[in-house]
């Protein structure tokens, strides 16, 4: 969701020509996100589906979010990567008016829901994680009002699209989609506003509650480590002494996801995000040279690269997941048993602690949020 300093429609016609070696490789880069960004998330979702159906298992916290994660970057692919691609197949758009105004209202959905989502999944994780004995005592439904609400807030968030953006003529005889503001700094104000909701508002949460959550699994490593000690001289058994260490691995494992998640989010946003306030906020990127460079471009398009990494992150770090698409695909016979063994186990040793006609219209071309072409 890019936006173009707009305000005024004096552009050259050499400007309505561009770079065709770059433009394939814009390309070539959309495409290969899109098709990885589908078949990711589509597997990830088909992997759930196989654990409630033929698992007749239900569905966890932690796998209810993953579930809203891999259907927010599934709409990221549809509805910002794919009108991007055909976008930068035609060069101008052509949609017409209506459908101008539809994208632009989709685009920034994907983005927006995706950060939302991903900031719920880290408060449930720091209230399992840091709060159990509270957490123990909330049902599920805290999590799924959560997750319904950042499914209303990236809906209203988008709105605004509809009013910044229009199809009108660029150009004499050129027609685009388009952004255009009435005050001298709306540009600047959308942007940081926009900057500042999709990413440095949920950013800020998610620096709170992971370090929150490492502290809590360091604290608790430290408590279960004298009490082992403990244990391990009342008990013949050993059986606290394996509990503890289990609940300790579970835990480990849920940040060690979670990390990886919001790690590859803020690589894959700060490009973006910082693109987009450098070229509105200085008045003189236009003439760098980098800002003109196909480095820039690429750099803006990595912003959705987020969304085809995640469902591998999610089956890397999920072993019920792996186990249903093995079962599926290589018809294991010894998967049920297997399966619903390493469930009991599961079961009975956690509580679901899985857990513009100058710069700014070049990158209104690029990014797949904000684009004010």
């Amino acid at each position: 969701m890019s936006v173009g300093r707009n305000s005024s429609l004096k552009i050259e016609q050499e400007e309505d020509e561009r770079d065709e070696h770059l433009a394939k490789w814009e390309i070539a880069l959309l495409s290969s996100i899109l098709l990885v960004t589908i078949f990711g998330n589509a597997l990830v979702l088909f992997s759930l589906y196989l654990r409630r159906h033929r698992g007749r298992k239900k569905i966890s916290r932690m796998y209810f979010f993953i579930m809203h994660l891999s259907i927010a970057d599934l709409l990221t692919g549809l509805l910002d990567v794919l009108p991007q691609l055909a976008w930068d197949v035609t060069f101008r758009f052509q949609g017409g008016p209506v459908l101008c105004k539809l994208v632009k209202f989709l685009q920034p959905l994907g983005p927006y829901l995706s950060s939302y989502i991903l900031t719920a999944t880290a408060i449930d994780r720091y209230h399992a994680i840091c709060h159990p004995l509270s957490y123990c005592s909330v049902t599920s439904r805290r999590s799924r009002i959560m997750v319904y609400c950042a499914w209303t807030l990236a809906l209203i968030l988008c709105i605004p699209q509809l009013f910044v953006f229009s199809y009108r003529e660029v150009t004499p005889g050129i027609w685009d989609c388009w952004a255009t503001f009435d005050i001298e700094f709306g540009e600047r104000a959308y942007v940081t506003w926009y900057s500042l909701m999709v990413f440095l508002l949920p950013f800020t949460v998610l620096v709170y509650t992971y370090v929150g959550i490492c502290i809590g699994v360091w604290r608790s490593n430290k408590m279960s480590g004298a009490m082992d000690d403990r244990t391990y001289i009342r008990s013949v058994s050993g059986y606290d002494r394996n509990r503890s260490s289990f609940v300790s691995k579970a835990m480990i494992n849920t940040v060690r996801q979670t990390i990886a998640v919001i790690t590859l989010y803020v690589i894959t946003s700060i490009p973006f995000i910082g693109c987009e306030l450098w070229a509105s906020w200085d008045s003189e990127a236009s003439k760098s040279s980098f800002a003109s460079g196909p480095a820039f471009t690429i750099l803006a398009l990595l912003n959705s690269l987020t969304s085809c990494a995640n469902p591998w992150i999610y089956l890397s770090f999920n072993r019920e997941l792996r186990l249903a698409l093995m079962d599926y695909f290589c018809n294991r016979h010894d998967y049920p048993q297997a399966y619903y063994g390493h469930d009991m186990i599961r079961r009975s040793n956690s509580n679901d602690t899985s857990t513009r006609a100058s710069l700014m219209s070049r990158i209104s071309r690029y990014a797949g949020s904000i684009r004010f072409r």
